[in-house]
C-alpha cells in the first residue's frame, strides 16, 4: 500500500485507505507529551505480552485456547514482569520514530529476558506450590517468537505511521535521489532520513550489479540515465552526489551530463574534510565552480614547501584576507617556530587567530601563533613587529583587491597597496630578513584598472629594491631574497564573482555579466596558496613566478552551468514569461575591466622544477626610477583621484613592451 502511495497513485492517495490511515484519530499521538506516549506504550506492551502468551498456547495446542484457573497465574506473571524488564533494558528510552539497529537489539534482548524470567518464575512457583506441569515445553520458544513479532512489529508499525505521512503529503517536500550506493551514500541516507521535509526516492549508481536491490529500504533505481526519466515524473528533484572519491574529471563529466536534466545538484564535502571531522556526511553544499573546473592538483614538492617555513619565524600580512588566511592555515601545518598574523581588520584578525589556535590545539602543532593588529601603511608598526619576533620570512598578501572600489578610491588604493608594500619590503631589506614573497595578480599585466596598476607598481618596487641591495651589498649571504608570485582569480575569495552568481540564482535572477565574451583564470585558494609557498622557495633574487592557471574560463558558460545545476532553466524567447527561468543580463564592462586577462609581459618564460610554476623573464626598473616614481605619488597624494590615476598609468604604460 505504501509503495503505491509513494509512487503517487492518485486513486489511493485520494481514496479510503489513505484517509483511513492519515485522517484517523491515531494521528493525535503526535501532539501528546512524551510521558503520555510512554504510558500508552507501556499499556500496549503489557497487553501484547499477554496476547503473545495466549497465541503461543493456541498455536501449540492447535485449538481455541482458554486458560484454566491455574494457567491464569502464567498470564499474571507476564503482567507483573513485562514493565520492569522492558524498562530496565531501555525500551521506553528509545524514540520510536527514530528506531534503529540499537533499538531493535534492545527489543530482542528485552523479549528474550522476559521469556526466560517468566519460565524460571513459573517453574519455581508451580513446583513449590502447585507441583504440576501446566504448559508444554515448547511454549517458551513459541511465546518468545510471538512476543518478538508483536512487540517489535508494533513499534515498526508506529514508526511507519509516524514517518510516512510526511513523505506522501506534500508537493512542498524535497524529492531527492542519492547518487552513489556506497557506504557514504548509506550514511547520507541515514543522516537525512529523519528530516520530515525530505523524501528520498532511492539510489542511483553506475554499478549495474546493484540495480533493483534495496539498501536501507531504498531501492537502487538504476544508473544516471534514469535521472531524466524520474525527473519527468517528479518535480522538483534534487540529486545528492555521495561520491567523494570520484576524480575531478569524472565529476566534471557527470556534472556535464546533469546540466540538461533540469535537476538541482548538491554534493557532500570532500572525504578529507569528513575524515578530519570538520564536517559530516550530512553537510550538503551546492555545486560550485570548484567542481566544474576539475583541475588536476599536483602533489606538492615537500622540499620546496618547507624551505622557507620549517623551524622559521614567518609573518603573513593581510592574514585575515582570503589568500592570507589560507596561507596561514597551510604554513601552520609545515611546522614554523612562530607564525605572526599581521592584519588591520580587527574582525578578520580575531577570526583567523581563533581558527588557527583551535586547529593548533586539536592537532598539537608546536608553532607559536601571534596576532598583531596593525596596518602596512604604518612603517614603524611593521618594523617593530619584524624586529620583536625576529622574522625570517614574510608573505605579503595585504592589499585592496576590489577592482570597482579602488576605481572610486584611487588615492587610498595607491597609499595602501603601493606605499604599504614599500613599507613592508623596505623594512625586510633594512633588517636583512631571509625571504620576502609578494602576492601579485594577473591584473598587474598591462593593467586597465587602478587596482591592477597599483599591483604592477608593487612589482616594480620589489624589482627596484632587489636591484638596489645587489648593487650596494658586498656580503651576498645577507641579501634578502625577493620573490614575486603572480596568478589569477581564486575561488571563494572576497572578490570572486561566483558567490554573486549563486545569490542571484537563489533570488530568482537575473544574473548580471559584464560582457558575453569575458574570460577569467580560476584556481582554488588552497591550490594557489600551496603553489605560492613552493614558488617562494625557488629561483634567485627578484624572480617573478606565474602559476599555471590552465585555460581561461568563459564567465557566460560558467553562469549557465550554475543555473542548470541549480535546477533552473535559462530564460529564452520560448519561456520568457516563466517565473522560474533565470535571465542573464549584460551590464557592459565597468571601468578598468578587461575582456581577457594576461599572466605575462611577452612570452619570455622558462619552466621550473615544478610543472605548475613558470618563471617570467622581465626587465628590471633601477632603484632611482622607482624612487622618483614614489616621490611623485607622495606629492600627488593631496591632489585627488584623477591626478593620481594619470600618474599610475603613466608608469605602467612605460613598463609594457612595444
Amino acid at each position: 500500500i505504501m509503495a503505491l502511495i509513494n509512487n503517487n497513485t492518485t486513486p489511493l492517495k485520494n481514496g479510503v485507505i489513505y484517509n483511513l490511515i492519515y485522517d484517523s484519530p491515531f494521528m493525535f499521538i503526535l501532539s501528546l507529551s512524551r510521558n503520555k506516549k510512554r504510558v500508552i506504550m507501556i499499556v500496549a506492551d503489557v497487553v501484547l505480552a499477554s496476547f503473545s502468551l495466549w497465541v503461543a498456547f493456541a498455536l501449540r495446542l492447535g485449538e481455541w485456547f482458554w486458560p484454566s484457573h491455574i494457567q491464569l497465574w502464567l498470564f499474571t506473571l507476564v503482567l507483573v514482569l513485562t514493565f520492569p524488564v522492558f524498562a530496565e533494558l531501555g525500551l521506553y528510552r528509545t524514540v520510536v520514530r527514530y528506531l534503529g539497529s540499537k533499538g531493535t537489539l534492545e527489543i530482542i534482548q528485552a523479549t528474550g529476558l522476559l521469556v526466560v524470567l517468566w519460565f524460571l518464575s513459573a517453574i519455581t512457583l508451580f513446583n513449590t506450590q502447585l507441583g504440576t506441569d501446566i504448559f508444554p515445553r515448547s511454549i517458551p520458544v513459541i511465546f518468545w517468537m510471538a512476543l518478538l513479532l508483536f512487540v517489535g512489529g508494533s513499534r515498526l508499525v508506529i514508526r511507519w505511521l509516524l514517518i510516512e505521512p510526511a513523505m506522501v503529503t506534500a508537493q512542498s517536500k524535497k524529492n531527492m535521489l542519492i547518487y552513489g550506493a556506497s557506504r557514504i551514500g548509506m550514511e547520507l541516507a541515514s543522516s537525512i532520513s529523519h528530516n520530515d521535509a525530505i523524501r528520498v526516492l532511492g539510489f542511483i549508481d553506475d554499478d549495474q550489479t546493484l540495480h533493483g536491490h534495496y539498501i536501507q529500504n531504498l531501492k537502487v533505481l538504476g544508473d544516471r540515465t534514469q535521472i531524466k526519466q524520474i525527473r519527468a515524473k517528479t518535480s522538483p528533484l534534487e540529486v545528492l552526489l555521495a561520491m567523494p572519491n570520484m576524480t575531478g574529471e569524472q565529476r566534471r563529466e557527470l556534472l556535464k551530463y546533469l546540466e540538461n536534466a533540469n535537476v538541482t545538484v548538491r554534493t557532500i564535502p570532500s572525504l578529507e574534510d569528513i575524515t578530519l571531522g570538520t564536517v559530516t556526511v550530512g553537510d550538503l553544499r551546492d555545486i560550485d565552480i570548484t567542481d566544474l573546473l576539475a583541475r588536476k592538483v599536483m602533489e606538492p614538492n615537500q622540499k620546496l614547501l618547507s624551505a622557507c617555513v620549517v623551524n622559521k619565524k614567518v609573518m603573513v600580512t593581510g592574514a585575515g584576507g582570503s589568500i592570507g588566511s589560507e596561507l596561514c592555515r597551510q604554513i601552520l601545518q609545515i611546522d614554523p617556530s612562530c607564525l605572526v598574523l599581521f592584519e588591520h581588520s580587527e574582525h578578520g584578525l580575531y577570526t583567523i587567530n581563533h581558527e588557527l589556535v583551535s586547529s593548533s590545539s586539536n592537532r598539537n602543532y608546536s608553532a607559536e601563533i601571534v596576532p598583531v593588529l596593525g596596518s602596512i601603511t604604518n612603517k614603524q608598526r611593521v618594523e617593530a613587529t619584524i624586529k620583536k619576533f625576529e622574522i625570517d620570512t614574510i608573505y605579503h598578501a595585504a592589499a585592496y583587491k576590489h577592482v570597482t572600489l579602488i576605481e572610486n578610491n584611487v588615492v587610498e588604493g595607491v597609499y595602501n597597496n603601493i606605499f604599504g608594500t614599500y613599507n613592508v619590503a623596505k623594512s625586510a631589506l633594512d633588517m636583512n630578513i631571509e625571504n620576502f614573497v609578494l602576492i601579485s595578480t594577473d591584473k598587474a599585466v598591462r593593467p586597465t584598472s587602478v587596482m591592477g596598476a597599483t599591483k604592477s607598481i608593487c612589482e616594480l618596487i620589489i624589482q627596484g629594491l632587489s636591484q638596489k641591495q645587489e648593487a650596494g651589498c658586498t656580503n651576498r649571504s645577507k641579501l634578502t631574497r625577493f620573490v614575486i608570485v603572480r596568478f589569477g582569480n581564486v575561488l571563494g575569495s572576497s572578490g570572486s564573482v561566483i558567490p554573486l552568481f549563486q545569490k542571484q540564482i537563489a533570488a530568482g535572477g537575473p544574473i548580471t555579466i559584464t560582457h558575453p565574451e569575458v574570460t577569467r583564470y580560476f584556481m582554488t585558494i588552497s591550490e594557489a596558496s600551496q603553489l605560492v609557498l613552493q614558488a617562494g622557495s625557488m629561483g634567485g633574487n627578484c624572480s617573478i613566478f606565474t602559476l599555471n592557471m590552465g585555460d581561461p574560463i568563459s564567465i557566460l558558460s560558467l553562469a549557465k552551468q550554475l543555473v542548470y545545476l541549480s535546477g533552473h532553466m535559462l530564460k529564452t524567447g520560448e519561456n520568457r514569461e516563466s517565473d522560474t527561468a533565470i535571465e542573464i543580463q549584460y551590464t557592459g564592462l565597468q571601468k578598468g575591466e578587461k575582456i581577457h586577462e594576461e599572466l605575462l609581459y611577452g612570452e619570455n618564460i622558462t619552466s621550473t622544477e615544478h610543472p605548475m610554476i613558470m618563471m617570467a623573464n622581465e626587465e628590471f626598473y633601477i632603484w632611482s626610477e622607482v624612487e622618483e616614481m614614489l616621490v611623485e605619488f607622495e606629492l600627488l597624494r593631496d591632489l585627488g583621484d584623477e591626478k593620481m590615476e594619470e600618474l599610475l598609468f603613466k608608469y605602467t604604460m612605460k613598463r609594457a613592451p612595444d
